[in-house]
């Protein structure tokens, strides 16, 4: 929006648009799968890129950037070179090991070199979701679970020391429903009711809850935008949920 110029004796005393006069907010980049998706980045607050390519892991999309399935993806080559973002979103997947991970996302931090990096652990098939999130095994081959994201971090935080890392804990907050679930704490019969089909998310409540999860981890506030038709009692109870989750740093 441009200001009214202020006219005396026929010259232009300030002419100022406002938006180079107010500061400018915080940015934020994801880049990962459907499972980044899943977490709705174009609801998120801001200015708000992204990168989605469905089912690849993050080696694979580092390696072959050119077609994301997401149409209106900024690439990431031009995107993390032509832009200093406040923070950087990455998604762990299948197909990686905790080697080609941590070499990838160290590419991104060296293209983005104040960001906070958060790493979005995304989750398992449902029907392999508890084995692989009780893994004790933290190298190899990538899984959903825990030891993984913490080998990853502690990897990362070895390699470039003085970065700030987060993390989404998509896959510990299906981790506690599925306890209230067996305990008859929560409004779901099973852990599928929050999934459309094997691995992605539903599109009102599964979404509501990783997206609010990506929020907490970018610092945004909760939002129910998009997800008016959640019933109450279960927006109550999955608020709760996100409620335990670590707070993030400002």
């Amino acid at each position: 929006m441009i200001q009214p110029c202020l006219v005396r004796l026929g010259f232009f005393l300030a002419c100022f648009s406002a938006s180079a006069a107010e500061p400018q907010g915080p940015s934020f980049y994801l880049i990962g799968n459907s499972l980044t998706q899943d977490t709705v980045p174009s609801r998120l607050d801001g200015d708000v890129q992204w990168h989605v390519d469905c089912g690849k892991s993050l080696p694979y999309i580092f390696e072959n950037p050119q077609k994301p399935c997401v149409e209106n993806s900024t690439l990431w080559p031009r995107a993390l070179k032509e832009k200093q973002y406040d923070l950087v979103s990455v998604q762990v997947h299948y197909g990686s090991t905790l080697e080609t991970d941590a070499a990838v996302i160290s590419e991104f931090l060296r293209l983005q070199t104040k960001a906070v990096f958060v790493i979005h652990s995304g989750w398992a098939r449902a029907r392999s979701r508890a084995e692989e999130y009780s893994s004790s095994s933290g190298g190899g081959a990538m899984k959903h679970s825990p030891a993984y994201i913490e080998a990853l971090l502690g990897k990362l935080k070895e390699l470039h020391p003085g970065r700030e890392f987060r993390q989404t804990h998509a896959q510990d907050l299906l981790a506690s429903i599925a306890m209230d679930i067996e305990n008859g704490k929560a409004p779901f019969s099973r852990i599928e009711d929050l999934y459309r089909d094997d691995i992605h998310m539903n599109v009102v409540t599964g979404r509501y809850l990783m997206h609010n999860a990506m929020r907490h981890a970018l610092g945004q506030d909760r939002s129910v935008e998009g997800f008016e038709t959640i019933p109450s009692s279960v927006k109550a109870y999955l608020d709760r949920i996100l409620d335990n989750l670590p707070v993030a740093k400002p």
